[in-house]
C-alpha cells in the first residue's frame, strides 16, 4: 500500500492535483489489496473492515467502499486439520462420539469463525459456528495496526477521540469472540422475540457449545437480499417493515439490541414467511437513557422539532458554543431523514438519503475540530439505524415509516 501509494503522490505531485483528493494511500488498487488481506487476516481485522464498509461513501472513497464489501460475506477457511485441532482443543480427542454427523467442510466462512453442518446423536440439524484459533490474542495488535491506517489516511474525523473508539472496539470485540456470552444473548433474544411470529431465532444446544464453539439449530431459508433477487414486491415490503418494527422493538420493548446489521447475518425462510438471524455475538443492552435519548430524537426527526434536535444533540455532548453554524448543519442532517416519516409509503430504493446525507456532511469538515463526537457506545447503535436503512433499500421495500413510529408512541408526545 505504500509504494502504491508514493506512485500516487508522485502522479498528483505532477499534475498539481493534490489539495482537492483523499490521502495518496486510499487508490483503487490498495482498496482491493486490503481488502483482500483483511480477509486473509480474518478476526479483528476483518471485522473492522467490516465495519467500515457498512459506512459506506459516508466515511469512504467509493472504490474503498466497494472493495471492503467482500469482507461482508467472505473469509479464507481453515484447512481441515486445524478444524480438528479445535475440536480436539474444545471437546477432546473423542469430539466424534458427540455428534451423528459432522463435515469438515464449512458452510460459510465469516470474519470471527466458519460455520459447519453436523447432526446430534438424536438426529437434529445442526450449524457448528467454530472459531479461528487465535483470534481472541490478535485482538488488540489488529486493532491497533488499523488505528495506525486510519490515522495515516485521514479517514478519521480530526476530533474525533481515536483512543476511546479504539478502546470501544476492542471491548466489543472481545464480547464477540466470547461464545458463551454469545449463547446467553442468543436465549435471552430469543425469549424476548418469542411472542414474534415474523421471526425466528435458532434454538441453542448449550450442552455442545464451549467458548469458541456455538451449537445452534440448522434453520431453513436463503440469505436475505439472495431471496430478495426473485421475490415479488409485497414480500419485500412486507419484510422491510419487519425489519423497522424490529429495529423499534429493539429500542423501546426489549432493550436488548443485534447491533451488527451485517446481511449476512440475516436469512429468510418464505416457507414460514419468517426473518431468521443468526449472530448474536454484537448484542448490546439499550440502557434506559439511550431508549429515551432515541425516543426524543425520533420524535424531533418526524415532528421537524429543531428545538428537541438541539436538546438531543446537546445531551449527547456533540453541540459546540463555539460554532453555532456547525450545529445548525447538524440539525439539518437530522433532518434530511424527515421524509422517510411523512405520510404514506416511503420507497427506500427510490431513497437519496445517503447522499444527501453525504453532501450536507461535507459541510461540517471546517468544523471538526470545534465539534465532538458522541460517546463510543453510540457508534454500534447507529450502525444498526443506518445498516437497517441499507437493508430496506437493497431489498428495495417501500414502507409506511411514519405507521411504525405511530405504533411505537412516537410521534409527539
Amino acid at each position: 500500500m505504500a509504494a502504491g501509494g508514493a506512485a500516487e503522490k508522485l502522479k498528483r505531485l505532477a499534475q498539481r492535483a493534490e489539495a482537492e483528493l483523499p490521502h495518496a494511500l486510499l487508490t483503487a488498487k490498495n482498496a482491493t489489496l486490503l481488502a483482500e488481506r483483511l480477509s486473509r487476516l480474518r478476526g479483528a481485522a476483518m471485522k473492522v473492515g467490516q465495519m467500515l464498509s457498512m459506512e459506506g461513501d459516508n466515511l469512504l472513497p467509493p472504490e474503498f467502499a466497494k472493495a471492503l464489501e467482500i469482507l461482508r460475506s467472505s473469509a479464507h477457511r481453515m484447512p481441515d486439520s486445524q478444524v480438528k485441532e479445535v475440536l480436539v482443543r474444545e471437546y477432546g480427542k473423542d469430539y466424534a462420539a458427540r455428534f451423528g454427523s459432522l463435515d469438515l467442510r464449512p458452510m460459510a466462512s465469516a470474519s470471527i469463525g466458519q460455520v459447519h453442518r453436523a447432526t446430534t446423536l438424536e438426529g437434529d440439524a445442526l450449524a457448528l459456528k467454530i472459531q479461528y484459533p487465535g483470534v481472541a490474542e490478535s485482538i488488540d495488535s489488529d486493532v491497533d495496526n488499523l488505528r495506525s491506517l486510519l490515522a495515516l489516511t485521514r479517514l478519521a474525523p480530526s476530533g474525533l477521540n481515536l483512543d476511546a473508539l479504539t478502546q470501544e472496539v476492542k471491548d466489543e470485540l472481545r464480547r464477540e469472540v466470547n461464545y458463551a456470552r454469545e449463547l446467553e444473548q442468543l436465549v435471552a433474544y430469543r425469549a424476548a422475540v418469542a411472542d414474534h411470529p415474523g421471526v425466528r431465532i435458532p434454538r441453542a444446544y448449550p450442552e455442545l457449545s464451549t467458548s469458541r464453539i456455538l451449537a445452534l439449530e440448522l434453520v431453513p431459508g436463503l440469505p436475505l437480499l439472495t431471496w430478495s433477487k426473485t421475490a415479488d414486491q409485497a414480500s419485500r415490503d412486507r419484510v422491510g417493515r419487519l425489519l423497522l418494527e424490529l429495529l423499534m422493538r429493539e429500542l423501546f420493548e426489549y432493550g436488548l439490541m443485534q447491533t451488527d446489521p451485517n446481511p449476512a447475518n440475516y436469512f429468510y425462510d418464505p416457507a414460514a414467511e419468517q426473518l431468521v438471524l443468526l449472530d448474536f455475538g454484537a448484542t448490546r443492552t439499550v440502557p434506559p437513557e439511550t431508549r429515551a435519548l432515541y425516543r426524543r430524537a425520533f420524535r424531533g426527526i418526524a415532528g421537524r422539532d429543531e428545538l428537541l434536535l438541539t436538546s438531543v444533540l446537546t445531551e449527547l455532548g456533540v453541540d459546540s458554543a463555539e460554532a453555532p453554524e456547525a450545529m445548525r448543519i447538524l440539525i439539518s442532517i437530522a433532518l434530511e431523514a424527515a421524509h422517510a416519516f411523512d405520510p404514506g409509503v416511503y420507497d427506500f430504493r427510490a431513497s437519496t438519503l445517503s447522499e444527501r446525507l453525504n453532501t450536507k456532511s461535507k459541510q461540517l469538515a471546517q468544523y471538526r475540530k470545534s465539534l465532538r463526537p458522541p460517546p463510543p457506545a453510540y457508534l454500534f447503535f447507529q450502525r444498526k439505524l443506518g445498516g437497517t436503512y441499507l437493508l430496506c433499500r437493497n431489498l428495495g421495500a417501500r414502507v409506511d415509516c411514519r405507521a411504525v413510529l405511530e405504533e411505537f408512541g412516537l410521534l409527539g408526545e
